[in-house]
């Protein structure tokens, strides 16, 4: 068995009056991994095998691997969404193998959506991934693949009281069930990253299946994109708070349903690159957000989500150089989505939405975004003081989203449950922000724990750091 894995460090919606043709109502690297035939260790959550169990197995399950995946279809965002599970991702790759000829010392394998939820309640935690089937043939002999067995081996993996099976939750780490000695493997195991050969629901013979190394240089983070990954993912209100620093950006925030995400960019050696402390030489702000932000685009026929083609998406720029240059290159970067018509521009002192909407934060220059000094198309909006809205200085013509530091705007809260003084500031941020036409944001949050608070007092962009966090979060409807 040979799998190899790329190296992983592994609701409130728009309800502000700008949303005229675009309406948003509120809801809600391991290593190469090798199959060691052994027991399984026993730990608080996953059932055990007999501690006298001989090494080598047969007909049985041989080891689990050690990414969690749900094992039943789940329902999310407080009921208004869906993931797949392990057991419908058995089925649909047995199917699609039945009657297939595995040939001797070969493969057949698949790649297919899975809902990964790190061992944790799937209704509220997780997302969007991978589980990669592998039937190894070892045997001297050809071997035919049926259904019936296939499912029933890989079944026996999410088995309840299993050894491969979370009894806290209900999932599975998914493994490798061993039919005969030395003779068929069928693999089953969960990965956040999908594949780089084209065998993302379709079937690959002869080759072993491998996992793409994400890229965080100098061109798009993945290649090929999973595009129609993400066709059934419902846009949340959740913004993507230093995406380039994931696991894989843009792709984490999109699967997560995302409607905003950021990115922190530098001017440096005549590049805009991107990094948070210090510049990352050599990786684009345009080859890992604009390009593939395009593709995207290209593919769901003018939208981010395909489930949602009205919502659009906000690209926060966090500008860490104040030189001029620093806007003009963000302005050239974004050619490739202003040529297809892809971003949200002013007309006539009118915003229009479209697929993108580009916010400049940070060091961002706030005189030359109001003139559209540099922006002949008007096309960057300015993210505005959401604690500083009592002026004319913020108007839907310079600015879309208003931000504030949570702690320094509002306070500390240790938990959810906010003082009265605290949700009337927030309340009045919120109405003065939509009074104005802007979307209302707090980053700094001390928890992920005041999402539901804030949703319910009107923000409309939550900043997620645990995206696997949005689960709970209602869609948008």
């Amino acid at each position: 068995m040979r799998i190899v894995f790329g190296f992983l460090t592994v609701g409130v919606a728009l309800a502000s009056p700008i949303a005229q043709d675009w309406p948003v109502p509120r809801p809600a690297y391991p290593p190469v991994y090798r199959p060691v035939y052994r027991p399984v260790a026993s730990n608080s959550t996953v059932s055990s095998i007999p501690s006298n169990k001989t090494a080598l197995v047969t007909d049985a399950i041989s080891s689990c691997s050690s990414t969690w995946m749900t094992i039943s279809d789940v329902t999310i965002g407080g009921g208004t969404d869906h993931r797949t599970g392990f057991t419908t991702a058995v089925s649909k790759f047995c199917d699609m193998a039945n009657g297939s000829t595995v040939q001797s010392q070969d493969y057949l394998s698949m790649a297919t959506e899975v809902f990964l939820n790190s061992g944790k309640d799937p209704s509220k935690y997780g997302l969007l991934g991978y589980v990669y089937f592998e039937i190894h043939n070892k045997l001297s002999s050809t071997h035919t693949v049926d259904a019936t067995s296939c499912k029933k081996y890989l079944g026996t993996l999410s088995e309840v009281g299993g050894q491969c099976y979370g009894t806290t939750n209900g999932d599975t780490k998914g493994g490798t069930y061993q039919v005969g000695t030395n003779g068929v493997s069928y693999h089953a195991l969960g990965n956040s990253v999908p594949p780089k050969q084209n065998a993302l629901n379709k079937l690959l013979s002869t080759t072993v299946l491998a996992a793409q190394s994400v890229n965080k240089g100098s061109s798009a983070p993945l290649n090929p994109w999973p595009l129609d990954s993400l066709n059934s993912v419902l846009p949340t209100p959740c913004h993507s708070h230093n995406d380039y620093d994931r696991d894989i950006p843009v792709f984490e925030a999109l699967s997560a349903g995302c409607i905003g995400m950021e990115a922190d960019v530098w001017l440096f050696a005549g590049d805009l690159v991107l990094g948070h402390i210090l510049p990352t030489p050599g990786r684009t702000f345009q080859a890992q957000y604009v390009n593939p932000l395009k593709t995207i685009i290209n593919h769901n026929g003018g939208s981010v989500y395909k489930s949602r083609p009205s919502q659009t998406l906000v690209l926060l720029v966090d500008f860490k150089t104040s030189d001029a240059g620093t806007l003009d290159a963000v302005v050239t970067a974004l050619e490739p989505l202003r040529q297809a018509g892809y971003l949200s521009r002013l007309e006539g002192g009118v915003l229009v939405k479209r697929a993108v909407t580009v916010v400049a934060s940070g060091s961002a220059p706030f005189d030359r975004i109001n003139n559209g000094d540099g922006i002949p198309d008007r096309d960057v909006f300015y993210d505005a003081n959401l604690g500083a809205l009592g002026g004319s200085t913020y108007t839907s013509q310079n600015s879309y989203v208003a931000s504030a530091d949570f702690q320094d705007a509002v306070g500390e809260a240790k938990t959810a449950i906010l003082t009265s003084a605290q949700m009337d500031t927030i309340a009045n941020h919120v109405s003065q922000a939509h009074e104005k036409g802007l979307v209302a944001r707090y980053w700094n949050l001390p928890g992920e724990y005041l999402w539901e608070p804030l949703e319910a007092l009107g923000v409309d962009l939550l900043n997620a750091d645990d995206l696997s966090n949005t689960a709970r979060v209602p869609r948008l409807q």
